[in-house]
């Protein structure tokens, strides 16, 4: 079942394409569609617009760190990545990968083979003769969404839980990811399949520490609510360590790409000071997403309102400094609809 979607900004909740829509917010979004569509990415090309800002070398997480973890989750030997979901992250960020590259990767794996299949089938993709086989799937899909559907895929059969907090982060997941890649395409630099896997990646340390102490991950979100207080203030509060710190070391063991182990580890670092000469990079892009999404209030049950309202405000603080002002963050907000509107059933969980 979805998790309940909170508007913050005033329009009505996004549905999943499940629940429909009623007539009067199709035709809402549409008008507005029709005024932003081209229009939001055209003022946003200018500023995101750049060469990719110079990376500095993460240091690796420390023995120390390292270990203090292990004794709180209860993490002692952290399962391998398995060679097929290694290869389709490594895929979603190369912009030479080839169809017949992604086709060794589904096929080596029967249950997303399958899965594949039935989306390319599915009506969102449907090209007049059904898919049989893996090559006509992934031609009928294209490797844009393809890109986005693996890596979807494989975050979620790695990190299986059925505790409802999952539900609450993959969701947020999933959108900071969308609006990434939606970011991204009036970027010169940043490839769309690369930001959306950076926006689902962020928080792969809560999907961590959701797996190994779900209840104690229901603490820190009723903190965060009721307390006013950060995220990663909580985690410290209830777990003595947060999951950045989490995120960063699962990155490292599991090899994740440069771009994604940089936006893991940096998306809650401070805005820089001077925001007028300020070029986005892919950790800077997830925190300006993941703000959006927090704001819009996607995947916040009712008892998270009031950090949705936070969110909101800190938007409507930083994202001006941005150029991204109440008219154009609408249009994105549009744009975002409809993508998640189409895309959101396809990135679901495992039903509990």
């Amino acid at each position: 079942m979805g998790v309940p979607v909170i508007s913050i900004l005033g329009s009505p909740a996004f549905q999943s394409p499940s629940v429909g829509n009623s007539p009067a917010r199709s035709t809402s979004a549409g008008a507005r569609s029709k005024k932003w569509g081209s229009g939001a990415m055209g003022l946003l090309s200018g500023i995101f617009s750049g060469s990719t800002p110079a990376r500095t070398a993460l240091p690796r997480t420390s023995p120390a760190v390292a270990e203090r973890i292990n004794n709180i989750l209860g993490i002692r030997n952290l399962e391998a990545m398995p060679a097929q979901a290694a290869r389709a992250f490594q895929l979603a960020s190369d912009v030479n990968a080839r169809q017949d590259d992604f086709v060794k990767v589904i096929e080596s794996d029967e249950v997303l083979s399958a899965r594949v299949v039935k989306i390319a089938n599915s009506v969102y993709f449907f090209r007049g003769t059904p898919a049989h086989d893996i090559e006509k799937a992934v031609a009928n899909i294209g490797l844009d969404e393809l890109r986005c559907l693996l890596s979807a895929s494989m975050l979620r059969s790695l990190l299986a839980s059925r505790h409802a907090a999952r539900d609450i982060i993959w969701a947020n997941a999933v959108s900071t990811g969308i609006i990434c890649r939606l970011l991204s395409r009036s970027t010169k630099h940043i490839n769309p399949g690369e930001a959306f896997l950076c926006g689902l990646l962020h928080d792969v340390g809560k999907l961590i520490m959701i797996r190994k102490g779900g209840q104690l991950y229901d603490k820190v979100l009723t903190k965060v609510s009721t307390d006013d207080v950060s995220v990663i203030d909580a985690e410290e509060a209830v777990f003595e360590l947060n999951h950045v710190e989490v995120g960063k070391w699962v990155s490292e063991l599991w090899h994740f790409p440069e771009s994604a182990r940089h936006s893991i580890a940096l998306h809650h670092e401070p805005w820089p000071k001077n925001l007028d000469k300020f070029q986005f990079d892919h950790h800077t892009l997830v925190k300006a997403a993941d703000l959006i999404s927090h704001a819009i209030g996607i995947g916040h049950p009712p008892y998270m309102r009031s950090y949705g309202r936070r969110m909101d405000k800190e938007k409507q603080e930083i994202l001006p400094r941005l150029g991204i002002g109440p008219e154009l963050l609408d249009g994105i907000v549009t744009q975002f609809e409809r993508l998640y509107e189409k895309e959101a059933s396809l990135y679901q969980p495992e039903s509990h």
